[in-house]
Formats: structure tokens, C-alpha cells, sequence
């Protein structure tokens, strides 16, 4: 039996999960972490050095409990990244994500690129906390580049350098940053010259899979390890690994269903038509140099944002209330879920008012508002799938659904009648399984 280490590391929490493949993949999680971070002058920063050290207790934790790991891999969140000086020293933790980029700084952006051209060139959306935006905001706000950083790092990237000291530029975690030319899978030279972003902050990429690279000396004294592991360069973001955890056929599609939901299919080709710039479809890099087209939307966010503000408010319902309530709601509206369900504070009322807007009826019970919100995603669901299939003339069979949204019988209830096809419930933990299976493969 062949046994790795997955360190899987999304926004809210971290963990080192052992993978052992015994004809089947079995799963140990060994650690977990809170993500911490750091505010600073009204700014959100990633706690690196915390986070390290967790990483590295992991490691320790995972090799006590099995002495057989034979490689390492890391994935994490996607656009976040690091800056390190000449000395390769850590010029300042990375800037978390959830930290508001100015409007003014995408306009200047796109003063210089269109948004069309942008998204003819790479593909993707163009959200504010993509990496372009903060990238031009630390050059011209933040004077970075005239304050000592020389290059940066994305944050997997960030995490195997520190362990390694090799640095790498992987395709996967590059692709979610709005500077590469998804035709060529490659850095665009056209987004870097227009932007004036100096090439010397980044090198080439490497492509998952294809290398591995070893524990510092000083890391395996620091935790006492007498032989060296590899680590695999696997898919750097989580939601590659989660689609290769989906074992996808010609015709399948799948949906990774989180706090962001991601419903797409797998192309050997970019798509850049304007209808999916105009509707948010984004192309996101892959294993073997495929494309991820695909829709990203508000998943269950307003369902998590809800159980937060009612365990605040004293009510004592939890997610696993969620699915009997919505069943008692005899509605079938839905209303359009937005950027607004990232800012507010009072989720409830939220959805009132869009409601009464949009069909002058008052809802008050918790079994209509939970209803809404379940009746909302999976209209989301359908129009992108439909989209999807037109932009891509590709046929779809059947949807995998991966990701912690299949613990919530209800919600996938509602994805069932939302598609014309036939769904598959796949791995919860799918980046993981994703991590894994590339650790295997490289063996």
C-alpha cells in the first residue's frame, strides 16, 4: 500500500490529510488549522509564518502516524500571493484576498486593456480580487517594486519555495490570475507590456506533475526527518485537483459546490466569446494543459452566511435543520444572488428585500427564506449548465457534484431537477482526492 500526504489548504481551514491507496482511496486527516489572518491599517494579510509552522506540524503529525509517506503535495485557494525580496526573503505576508481592491485601480486597468481584449487574451473574469488588480495595486500604490520586492509567488508556490527553496510558477494557480494567455498557456507578454508589469517578478511555469522537488536540509532537521520526501508539484489550485477528483467523461460536466460554486467542463481549447464575458464563464488552467470553462458563481455563501447571523441572533439552527425547513416552504421563486450577499452584514433582510422588489410579496419565515435561497442556486445551476453547453456545442450527460454541498440532501434535491441529465455524487473531498491522485501517478 502506497500512502502520500495532501496539504489542502482552503480560505477558512487548513489540513494534512495521509491518502492511502489500498484498492481504494482511503483518507486520515492528521491536522487541521484555522487560516489565520492579520489586519494591518485596514488591510487583511495572511498569517505566513503561523501558517508554516501548522504546515510543518502536519508534516510531523502525518509522518508519526505513518513512516511510509512516500511524496507531499499542496494546493490552496487561488489569485493570493507572496512578494520575496533579492535575498529571496519573505518581503511582507501576502495580501488575503478578501482585502478591497479600489474600483479606480480595475478601471486604470482596463483603461489600458479592455475588458474584452483582456478577456480574448486569458479568459478570465475579472473580479476584484484577481491577482492583475492586486498586482497593479502594489506596483503603483504601494510602490513595492522601488521598496525591495522582486518576485512573487502564489501562495502554494509560496508554501513548497519555503519548504524547498525552489521556486515555481504553476500553471493551475497562475491561470486563476488574469496575466496568462490561455491559447498558449503561457504568460501573456501583450497583459504585461500593456500593464507595464515587469517580467522579472515571475518565472517560466511548470506544468503539474511533471517534477517533484525535496525537503531543505534545514527543514529535515527542524523536523527531525532522516530521509528526504518529495514533493509532487501537483495542481496548485484546489479546485483543479477537485476536478480531476471528479474522473470526468467526454460528456460530463461538474459542480463543485462551496461557499463559490464552479459548474463546468473540462475542453482541450479556450472559449472567449463575449456571451460568457458578459455572463461571468471564466477559463481556468487544468491537468495536461486542459481548460476548465466554466461558470463561477455565489454558491453557499448566503446559505453559511445565514446560520451565522441566526447563531448570532440566538436561533438554534444549524445547517442540518436547513434541508427539513426549506422542505416546508411551498415557493418556487428564486431571485438573483449577487455581489451584494458578499458585503452584507444582515443577510435575512437582504433577501426580503429582493424578494418584495422583485414580486411584491413579503416573506417572513425561515422555511421561505432558506427556500429561496436553495430555489435561487439551482436556477443559477441551470442557466449556466444551458450556457455552458451552447458556448462549448458540447453534450452533456451528466453532472459530478464534489465539494461540501454534498452533505445537503436537499440542495442536491434541487440540482436533480435543475438539469435535464443525470447526476453523480462525487468525492466531498475532492481536492484532496484530486492532490492524491497526482501524487500516486508520479510515483
Amino acid at each position: 500500500m502506497k500512502s502520500v500526504l495532501c496539504l489542502d489548504l482552503g480560505a477558512s481551514s487548513g489540513r494534512a490529510i495521509i491518502v492511502t491507496n489500498n484498492n481504494c482511496l482511503e483518507l486520515n486527516e492528521v491536522h487541521r488549522f484555522p487560516t489565520k489572518t492579520l489586519n494591518k491599517n485596514g488591510k487583511i494579510y495572511w498569517d505566513l509564518p503561523y501558517i508554516l509552522n501548522e504546515i510543518k506540524i502536519g508534516i510531523k503529525k502525518a509522518l508519526k502516524e505513518n513512516s511510509n509517506i512516500q511524496s507531499l503535495g499542496i494546493d490552496t485557494w487561488g489569485c493570493d500571493y507572496g512578494w520575496l525580496d533579492e535575498n529571496g526573503q519573505l518581503f511582507r505576508n501576502p495580501r488575503s484576498y478578501r482585502t478591497c481592491i479600489p474600483q479606480k485601480v480595475i478601471d486604470e486597468v482596463h483603461n489600458k486593456i479592455s475588458l474584452e481584449e483582456h478577456y480574448n487574451i486569458c479568459g478570465n473574469g475579472h473580479f476584484a480580487f484577481n491577482s492583475i488588480y492586486q498586482l497593479c495595486y502594489d506596483i503603483k500604490y504601494e510602490n513595492i517594486l522601488e521598496s525591495g520586492a522582486k518576485e512573487f509567488l502564489f501562495m502554494p508556490n509560496l508554501i513548497l519555495y519555503y519548504l524547498t527553496g525552489e521556486k515555481v510558477w504553476e500553471y493551475t494557480i497562475a491561470s486563476t490570475s488574469g496575466l496568462l494567455n490561455a491559447e498558449n498557456r503561457d504568460w501573456s507578454k501583450t497583459i504585461f507590456q500593456k500593464l507595464e508589469i515587469p517580467s522579472t517578478i515571475k518565472g517560466e511555469l511548470t506544468h503539474p506533475g511533471t517534477t517533484s522537488y525535496f525537503l531543505k536540509d534545514e527543514i529535515l532537521k527542524e523536523l527531525d526527518i532522516s530521509q528526504n520526501i518529495p514533493i509532487v508539484c501537483v495542481p496548485g489550485h484546489d479546485s483543479a485537483c477537485a476536478v480531476i477528483g471528479a474522473n470526468l467523461d467526454n460528456n460530463s460536466a461538474y459542480l463543485i459546490n462551496g461557499t463559490w460554486s464552479l459548474l463546468g467542463v473540462e475542453l482541450s481549447k479556450t472559449i472567449t466569446d463575449l456571451v460568457g464575458l458578459k455572463k461571468g464563464l471564466v477559463n481556468e488552467g487544468s491537468l495536461e494543459k486542459k481548460i476548465r470553462f466554466m461558470s463561477m458563481t455565489i454558491g453557499t455563501l448566503p446559505l453559511q452566511s445565514l446560520r451565522n447571523q441566526w447563531k448570532k441572533e440566538n436561533e438554534n439552527i444549524d445547517f442540518k435543520d436547513f434541508s427539513n425547513l426549506a422542505k416546508n416552504s411551498i415557493l418556487n421563486n428564486h431571485i438573483e444572488i449577487t455581489e451584494e450577499f458578499l458585503i452584507t452584514s444582515d443577510i435575512e433582510n437582504l433577501i426580503k428585500d429582493k424578494y418584495f422588489k422583485k414580486y411584491r410579496c413579503v416573506i417572513n419565515s425561515k422555511e421561505d427564506i432558506l427556500r429561496i435561497i436553495y430555489n435561487s442556486l439551482g436556477n443559477n445551476y441551470r442557466e449556466s449548465l444551458e450556457l455552458i453547453k451552447t458556448l462549448s456545442n458540447k453534450e452533456i450527460n451528466n453532472v459530478v457534484l464534489l465539494g461540501g454541498g454534498n452533505q445537503d440532501s436537499f440542495l442536491i434535491e434541487i440540482i436533480r431537477k435543475s438539469f435535464d441529465c443525470s447526476i453523480i455524487i462525487g468525492p466531498i473531498e475532492a481536492s484532496v482526492t484530486g492532490n492524491a491522485l497526482i501524487q500516486f501517478k508520479s510515483l
